[in-house]
């Protein structure tokens, strides 16, 4: 019997998922064996398509003009294996915790480029940073005198970019917005009376050397144009600083928020397009402005791992209540992806062994935690399942097990690379790992 295949290609589902015989595969690899193997929840990630990912932004946002850094944002998944790509592929990669830094340096990648964030930074983690040659995002006046203080008395030195609120509205859910005058991070380019003191913190002291300024303008952006006003907002007032200060600038941080799909009506960013639109203004403006910007950084990480990963849950009871709203359990939920009930996050999904079939079910996709709003998803049109069928559900690489818990003491789910062969990167927790903390 010749087995049928169909490959799909569609940016919200991994690149190189096939249908073979009505069930799913990663090429060659079938998802039903890895979740037999593996046990669900479990996490799957194309290795392959990861790795292409991140060769499109190496590629795309590059100049003879400037140098140009792509900085992995590892607060969507930091585990060693995603930093030994990085080293390998020769990305930066940033970090917003002491954790996060532990980590990084563990994993053997290089710390000098490493990008280090936080908008409440403790004296630990400053003196972990500048220890180690780390890059600073000094987030705000305050935090600025403290890395200054401990520079001057330990006779070290740093190198700093200071994060701004360009006041740039982008269209995404109220939680991600991070350039807001409201936003807890940065500070505004309009309050001059606190840029003042900022600039006139760094003149008067040598151990602090400010690079230039970083900013971020929020998450899951679909449109060009809230990033090239970015780029716009942000050269004209690196120029403004430069002018009035006479302190020479020479580099800017754009950030991330490079915006995936979740669903098949999600318009999807093309950062093809985008990204030598975002260069080129640059030199445009630089040559404009008379400016000595030489180095230009930005910051992917969801558009990095999110279309590359599928989460395996293996479907449990059927429940139809009064109003004959039906609810199919699946034996995981909010513990392994908090994005529904933190933000409304949006999923779609498969029956793993039943692609083709005629979708004329309607159920809400429902965790295992005791909580009302352990709900994956809504109103999710799919087959019949039966019971001990699987449920893939797309687009789940970022932020999912990054902000995994053990809520209910659920376990934590491994994670599996697929290029070849799988391989097994994180392993599934045991119940002995419960008490491993306990006294």
């Amino acid at each position: 019997m010749v087995a049928l295949v169909v490959q799909i290609n569609n940016k919200m589902k991994p690149k190189y998922l096939n249908i073979i015989d009505n069930s799913a595969y990663l090429r060659n690899i079938s998802y039903v064996d890895l979740a037999k193997q593996y046990q669900t929840p479990l996490y799957v990630f194309d290795e392959i398509e990861l790795r292409e990912n991140m060769d499109d932004f190496l590629t795309h946002f590059q100049s003879a003009d400037f140098s140009c850094h792509t900085v992995y944002a590892s607060k969507a998944l930091l585990i060693p294996s995603i930093v030994k790509i990085c080293k390998e592929k020769g990305l930066y990669i940033d970090a917003v915790s002491l954790g996060d830094l532990y980590v990084i340096k563990e994993s053997g990648f290089p710390m000098n480029k490493v990008v280090f964030h936080g908008n409440n930074k403790s004296i630990e983690e400053l003196k972990f940073a500048v220890d180690n040659k780390v890059i600073i995002v000094v987030d705000h006046l305050e935090e600025l005198i403290d890395l200054i203080n401990y520079c001057q008395e330990n006779n070290q030195k740093a190198k700093t970019l200071f994060r701004v609120n360009p006041g740039i509205e982008a269209h995404t859910h109220k939680y991600v917005q991070t350039s807001l005058n409201t936003s807890k991070f940065g500070e505004s380019i309009y309050d001059n009376e606190r840029i003042n003191l900022i600039m006139n913190c760094y003149k008067d002291n040598k151990n602090v050397k400010l690079l230039g300024f970083h900013s971020h303008i929020g998450s899951q952006i679909f449109e060009e144009e809230p990033f090239l006003l970015n780029v716009r907002k942000m050269m004209a007032f690196s120029k403004q600083v430069e002018n009035l200060y006479q302190y020479p600038l020479t580099t800017i941080n754009f950030g991330g928020g490079f915006g995936i799909k979740y669903l098949e009506t999600d318009a999807g960013l093309d950062v093809k397009s985008l990204l030598p639109k975002m260069v080129e203004l640059v030199k445009t403006l630089n040559k404009q402005l008379n400016l000595r910007i030489k180095d230009l950084f930005i910051e992917p990480g969801r558009s990095i791992l999110g279309n590359s990963c599928v989460t395996i849950y293996k479907c449990c009871d059927i429940k139809e209540n009064i109003n004959h709203h039906k609810f199919l359990f699946v034996d995981g939920g909010m513990a392994d992806n908090i994005r529904p009930a933190l933000y409304q996050a949006k999923y779609s999904a498969d029956i793993v062994m039943k692609m083709n079939d005629e979708k004329n079910e309607i159920y809400d996709i429902a965790g295992k935690c005791c909580e009302s709003g352990d709900i994956l998803a809504i109103d999710l049109r799919l087959p019949k399942p039966d019971k001990n069928d699987y449920l893939m559900v797309y687009s789940t690489g970022a932020y999912t097990y990054s902000m995994s818990s053990n809520y209910n003491n659920m376990l934590k789910p491994a994670i599996v690379f697929v290029s070849d062969k799988p391989k097994l990167v994180v392993r599934r927790q045991e119940l002995k790992d419960l008490m491993s903390l306990y006294k």
